[in-house]
């Protein structure tokens, strides 16, 4: 077999294979099927009828084979109207159509098969054609001509989409630059006796289809002048030089025209071409701006920069008028947005419907082109999308000029968009345009991902400096508490150095007296021995207080719960203070009055302290003392007519060492008292099951009132025989 032959048999092959994936992409469309059919009349039967008519010396398949040669180009004129019929629409031959059609091409059938008027004879590889050949001539430039007419004015239709008008390019281009190889070599020069080229119609035939396999196979298409432009920089730069080495080679080596020949041929033009694409590879190398993003931008983490860059980038090479970038969060809610001039209106981004068309079960961060949109609405192939969701999508775009929505997921639910308006030229968006953002998403995506995670991080640091600078305050605030407690104690302890020392120095000057009087004057004696008595006791009081202070603050207070008489327990009180009252004491204790569950060790302690603050504050007045049973409890009240205590101060008594008025900016204005004699009363009251309250007002006196559980049978804790010095733990 001639390698012309072995050429065209491959060709016809790679056409209908072509066709088939066309076909396998939309197995439903009527186009894709009609072209199926062209490519098996244009490959396997033209291309396989011109072959068989080349190879076979047989007189009779020379005729057979010449017939089906016709009858393939009858089939593909067929077809071809056909699919230029259906290209953008289903409709049906009209009457007038069908006639055109059908009665020629039986007409033809016929006279080819049966009758000697189309092909007369055939002599040496030739045939003779009859005066027929011509009216079907004239009849197929007709059929043609007219239906490349008819798509030429379709292009200028306001209603046709720009994907259908370039893919009525693209249909046109074919038809033509198959037309230029085939209409002189396989139509006109046959007639005049030249046969020799008419294996050129297969191979014009195999680029029709994969023109028209392409045209009806996508809906992104590259821009014609830059493949033209490709294609013959490519053919000049690499595919030429190499043909020319091969053929230089040959002439040299002085080989004879044959197989062996051409495959020489082939094989060294083949090694140059690789030669040269190499060296033309690395010494005019283009570097494409896509897989330079990541590597520009590594050190850029501001959302603000990131988004500049990325619209500049996109700007330059696509050559976009707007472009916006807008990044959402997890609920959908915009945080930020980039453009160089702004086009949209926010609140009216259809989010809902870009998400359904570009986030569907079947596809992910799918490009919302409108020209495609638009075109799948008014064909059968929806890809998924539902009618009224791209309706939608496509009255957005076209009221505010958008012609694609880069859709990018994000970590976290987060999701960005990019907006580009018409290109400044006015034309769509090419194959190699959507190709470079799909090149870009993936880099985009790292970008925006890194930068909303140094957000985060930023965010966080931001946080943490605010709440350790709240905490700073706290602990400042804090620390100056501690120092003003610090300086309180300091304070206390000097007070209490004076409030012992009092006493210890009272029992000392009189016990000196005493040495004195003994034998001369009892009365001064006597009047001394009452002095030692009171300071001791004093003495004994603070000692008390200390130890209960210390031992609640260590948490072992030892509590003897027993029946306590509370009348009992406010007369001795009393008693004990009574030397000090200055107009008296009113004691009111109920009838009846039930015993308390208590330590009665502990009470005596808290009338003490109650009862002794009663009368140390008190120049003028009585003090009132009244116990009442109430509920399941005993109420004891102290009320004193005494200097009272300021509101704000009420809070803070039964603090340790707090005493009210007892500083007056930083200087302590009344000495006496050491500020625990309340610290342990509240806490007293506390241990043993009781509430303590304060009511006060300047000027006009205190109530102290407490409250103690009744005796209703409860369990007494175990008794002894120790005093009171050694349950205090003073012996």
């Amino acid at each position: 077999m001639k390698i012309i032959n072995l050429l065209i048999l491959l060709l016809g092959i790679f056409s209908v294979i072509s066709a088939f994936i066309a076909l396998y992409r939309n197995p439903m469309s009527i186009r894709n099927r009609i072209l199926v059919g062209l490519s098996l009349a244009t490959g396997p039967l033209w291309g396989g009828s011109i072959i068989l008519f080349l190879q076979t010396e047989d007189i009779i398949i020379e005729r057979v084979a010449a017939n089906l040669i016709y009858t393939a180009a009858i089939l593909a004129c067929l077809l071809t109207f056909y699919l230029t019929k259906f290209f953008s629409h289903k409709v049906s031959l009209k009457w007038y159509e069908r006639i055109f059609l059908y009665i020629p091409s039986f007409f033809f059938f016929f006279e080819i098969w049966f009758t000697d008027d189309f092909i007369l004879s055939i002599e040496n590889k030739t045939p003779q054609f009859n005066y027929l050949y011509i009216i079907w001539l004239l009849w197929f430039f007709l059929v043609m001509g007219s239906r490349i007419a008819i798509l030429g004015r379709d292009l200028r239709k306001l209603s046709v989409t720009d994907i259908e008008r370039k893919q009525i390019t693209y249909l046109i281009a074919g038809l033509v630059v198959s037309g230029i190889g085939m209409i002189p070599t396989n139509l006109i020069l046959p007639y005049f006796g030249q046969y020799q080229y008419i294996w050129v119609g297969p191979i014009m035939g195999f680029l029709m289809i994969i023109i028209l396999s392409y045209a009806v196979s996508t809906i992104r298409f590259y821009n014609i002048k830059t493949v033209f432009k490709s294609i013959s920089s490519f053919f000049v730069s690499n595919i030429l030089p190499s043909l020319i080495v091969g053929a230089i080679s040959m002439l040299l080596l002085d080989v004879n025209m044959s197989i062996g020949y051409w495959l020489i041929l082939s094989l060294i033009s083949f090694i140059s071409f690789l030669f040269i694409n190499f060296f033309r590879t690395k010494l005019f190398k283009k570097e494409d701006p896509s897989s330079t993003l990541l590597e520009e931008m590594s050190t850029v983490l501001e959302l603000d920069d990131i988004g500049r860059e990325i619209i500049n980038l996109m700007s330059e090479v696509l050559n976009a008028k707007q472009i916006e970038m807008y990044v959402l969060d997890e609920k959908k809610r915009s945080i930020f947005k980039s453009s160089a001039k702004e086009f949209l209106q926010e609140s009216d981004f259809p989010v809902s419907e870009i998400l359904s068309y570009s986030f569907s079960d079947k596809v992910k961060d799918r490009i919302a082109v409108i020209q495609e949109l638009k075109y799948l609405q008014m064909s059968s192939e929806n890809n998924g999308i539902e009618k009224e969701e791209a309706l939608s999508l496509i009255r957005y775009m076209d009221k505010y000029g958008i012609q694609v929505i880069v859709p990018i997921s994000l970590r976290d639910g987060y999701l960005a968009f990019i907006i580009l308006s018409d290109k400044r030229g006015g034309e769509m968006y090419t194959a190699d345009d959507l190709r470079f953002i799909s090149k870009i998403k993936g880099d985009i995506k790292i970008l925006l991902e890194r930068s909303l995670l140094y957000e985060e991080v930023q965010e966080f640091n931001s946080v943490l400096q605010q709440k350790v600078d709240e905490q700073t305050k706290e602990l400042q605030i804090k620390v100056k508490e501690l120092e003003e407690a610090r300086r309180k104690e300091n304070d206390m302890i000097d007070i209490m150095g004076h409030e012992l020392r009092t006493p210890a120095t009272i029992v000392k000057l009189n016990a000196e007296m005493l040495r004195k009087y003994i034998d001369s004057n009892p009365e001064e004696y006597a009047k001394y021995l009452d002095r030692i008595s009171k300071a001791i006791d004093t003495e004994i009081g603070l000692i008390n207080t200390l130890l209960t202070s210390a031992k609640l603050e260590g948490n072992k207070v030892e509590i003897r719960r027993e029946k306590v008489d509370i009348k009992e327990s406010i007369e001795m009180s009393v008693h004990g203070n009574e030397k000090e009252l200055k107009e008296g004491v009113k004691i009111d204790i109920e009838e009846g009055l039930p015993f308390a569950y208590a330590d009665r060790i502990r009470v005596m302690e808290i009338l003490d302290n109650l009862i002794s603050n009663a009368v140390k504050y008190t120049d003028k007045g009585r003090i009132d003392i009244q116990a009442r049973s109430k509920g399941e409890n005993i109420e004891i009240s102290v009320r004193d007519t005494g200097k009272g205590i300021p509101k704000e101060d009420i809070p803070k008594l039964g603090s340790k060492f707090y005493r009210a008025n007892n500083y007056l900016g930083s200087k302590i204005v009344r000495p006496g008292g050491t500020g625990l004699g309340l610290y342990v009363t509240f806490r007293l009251v506390k241990l043993m099951g009781g509430k303590i309250s304060v009511e006060s007002e300047e000027g006009k006196g205190s109530t102290f009132t407490f409250t103690l559980p009744i005796y209703t049978n409860q369990k007494l804790d175990s008794t002894d025989t120790q005093d009171r010095f050694t349950r205090l733990g003073l012996k």
